[in-house]
């Protein structure tokens, strides 16, 4: 990855040779809309596309070579991105409406995409640090979807599909990565990692289930598969190199799990 950075400073080095200006390619289509695009510094690019009725995007590029592509298809839907630092992407895509979606970057070669298809879903993302990606998608209406992370080469992947449903991750250190994926209505997962290499993955199939998880340390595992309503899941790690296996099949499930110290190994099947 250290090779990819002095690559990427190479390749900004000779590009900027020959174009320090930045770009904006903004277009509306409709009543209402309000776009407001700040770029400070060289060979920052924006493209944004509002279609629909009283949408609002405001893009703050700030320093090198920024990328973003955002839209709204719809009416009352926001977009907001901050970008700081060098080389950070940003993809945003609206359908539906009264959609928000925020994007925050600060370092380098971070990487963020967002997609809403419905109503009056939620997103955020932040990132400080540097090669951090973060990918959420929601399908449905009411949905809410979070990622923070604070550290280097971090990954989050969260998708709903449904109605009302949370989903938060949050990472605080280098080469951790949260998968949270959720199918039905009003589930909620929440994810912390603290440390490196830090590894969660939670499935809810179902409605009204609870997955959460809590990773201080190095090289901690957690998988948590909900198939069935109202199960909770809740695991916490303390040490490094644990590993918690839980899986839920049918209804009212409750489990919670706690391993303090190192290279412990929990498996737990609960089914009816």
């Amino acid at each position: 990855m250290k090779k990819l950075l002095v690559s990427a400073f190479a390749l900004f080095a000779v590009s900027s040779a020959y174009s320090q200006a930045n770009r904006d390619v903004s277009t509306q289509d409709g009543n209402g809309n309000t776009a407001t695009i700040n770029q400070t510094g060289y060979q920052n690019l924006n493209r944004l596309l509002q279609e629909g009725n009283n949408n609002v995007a405001t893009v703050d590029q700030n320093e090198w070579w920024h990328e973003n592509d955002a839209q709204s298809i719809g009416n009352n839907n926001s977009i907001d991105v901050d970008q700081v630092g060098i080389w950070n992407t940003n993809v945003t895509d609206q359908y539906g409406d009264g959609n928000t979606a925020q994007t925050d970057q600060d370092g380098i070669i971070n990487d963020v995409i967002q997609l809403q298809v419905g109503d009056n879903n939620d997103t955020y993302a932040m990132q400080s640090g540097d090669v951090n990606y973060a990918n959420q998608g929601q399908e449905g209406d009411g949905n809410q979807a979070s990622s923070e992370q604070m550290g280097d080469y971090n990954l989050v992947y969260q998708d709903q599909v449904g109605d009302n449903n949370m989903a938060i991750a949050t990472q605080n250190g280098d080469d951790n990565y949260i998968h949270q994926l959720q199918l039905g209505d009003g589930n909620t997962a929440d994810y912390l990692q603290i440390g490196d290499g830090n590894y969660a993955d939670a499935h809810q199939s179902g409605d009204d289930n609870t997955a959460l998880g809590y990773q201080n340390g190095n090289g901690n595992t957690i998988y948590q598969y909900q198939t069935g309503d109202w199960n909770t899941a809740d695991d916490w790690q303390v040490g490094s190199n644990n590993m918690a296996d839980i899986t839920q099949n049918g209804e009212d499930h409750f489990h919670y799990g706690t391993q303090v110290g190192s290279n412990n190994t929990m498996t737990v099947t609960q089914s009816n």
